[in-house]
């Protein structure tokens, strides 16, 4: 029996408008646009901002630049991402930065983000205002950790936990929160900052470990060439002998080296 999605009709008028804001008259941006979104993804945090509005309330005009401010944000972070984690594919797909270059994939991710700054704006609301700022504050320092803890050696789980509470857990329990607010629901804040917080730290760590699977050698090297860390990497690299150590290192690229042996 095929289930029915119950906000079949809500994600219809996302989708249509989260799109629309991303208009452009320039042809390469088009390009590139077109490329990126070509397999959709997964709208989990529109699909919180839904489902908690619906359970809660009644779904608005409000409930839906919300989404698509929240969807901009992330998508923006997502090619920053893996600029600085030296991704080669997303979703099954080459990576903007791989397809074209780095400064390519920057600027393009720094386009979303001024549109969600617009679209914010444009709302005019100084609530909004200062979610974006926020939520761009917290993910950036969410991946200056990062970094800092691979240059030191870093690799523990309180580290981990710390990188992806900034970088995933922050913007998912932003969507709960802040559904609870459009609809003035001051007495289950709380409740929903706290679950989207959950739901952020498991949705990242099972993430992380659904990129090991179909483990093979040059998966392997794939996943070292990446600049991040993740459970799997540091359960490894802390119960690994000495020797074993300089062969996961001698696994990486020269940026990941750069990061790790540098003090």
């Amino acid at each position: 029996m095929k289930k029915k999605f119950l906000l079949k009709k809500e994600f219809k008028i996302f989708e249509k408008q989260f799109l629309f804001f991303l208009k452009s008259k320039i042809l390469f941006l088009k390009k590139i646009k077109n490329y990126f979104f070509l397999k959709k993804g997964k709208y989990v945090r529109p699909l919180l901002i839904f489902l908690i509005t619906k359970m809660l309330g009644t779904i608005s005009k409000k409930t839906y630049k919300l989404a698509s401010i929240i969807e901009l944000i992330h998508t923006a972070s997502i090619l920053h991402d893996d600029v600085i984690d030296n991704s080669s594919f997303r979703r099954g797909f080459l990576t903007i930065n791989s397809l074209w270059n780095n400064k390519i994939a920057v600027i393009f991710g720094d386009y979303i983000f001024s549109k969600s700054l617009n679209l914010a704006l444009n709302h005019n609301s100084i609530h909004y205002n200062n979610l974006f700022s926020n939520l761009i504050l917290k993910m950036s320092e969410g991946e200056l950790y990062q970094i800092d803890f691979i240059k030191n050696h870093k690799f523990y789980e309180k580290n981990y936990k710390k990188i992806i509470f900034n970088k995933t857990a922050l913007l998912i329990s932003t969507c709960c929160e802040q559904s609870g607010k459009l609809l003035k629901k001051k007495h289950t804040l709380f409740f929903l900052k706290k679950i989207g917080i959950l739901i952020g730290l498991s949705f990242q760590i099972k993430d992380d470990l659904l990129d090991y699977n179909n483990f093979s050698t040059q998966n392997l090297f794939l996943k070292l060439n990446e600049t991040k860390i993740t459970l799997p990497f540091i359960y490894s690299f802390n119960k690994a002998s000495l020797k074993e150590k300089k062969w996961i290192l001698n696994l990486s690229n020269k940026f990941f080296f750069f990061f790790i042996i540098k003090n």
